[in-house]
């Protein structure tokens, strides 16, 4: 049986796992956000109404992001978890 660390590739920086989450979750934020405060422009609302609901949607979008990014990776790991079982049995 081939133990892990004989094929473990060894890499000087582990940023890059957060890279694909950074990059898919700014754009996400950027694209909803516009959205509203131009909803909302054109509804001629004041200046104040803009950013208040432009800050809401941002604090919104994190919140909703983090918590799809926590479920989804850890439903991939229950995931790789059960089918190794299947595999080792």
């Amino acid at each position: 049986m081939i133990k892990k660390k004989d094929y473990e590739e060894l890499h000087s920086s582990s940023g890059g796992k957060y890279l694909k989450r950074g990059v898919y979750g700014r754009l996400d934020g950027v694209v909803t956000t516009f959205a509203v405060v131009a909803g909302v422009v054109g509804a001629n609302l004041s200046s104040a109404i803009i950013l208040i609901l432009g800050f809401a949607n941002l604090i919104a979008d994190g919140i909703s992001m983090a918590v799809g990014d926590y479920l989804s990776t850890k439903s991939q790991g229950e995931y790789y978890k059960a089918e190794k079982g299947v595999e080792e049995n």
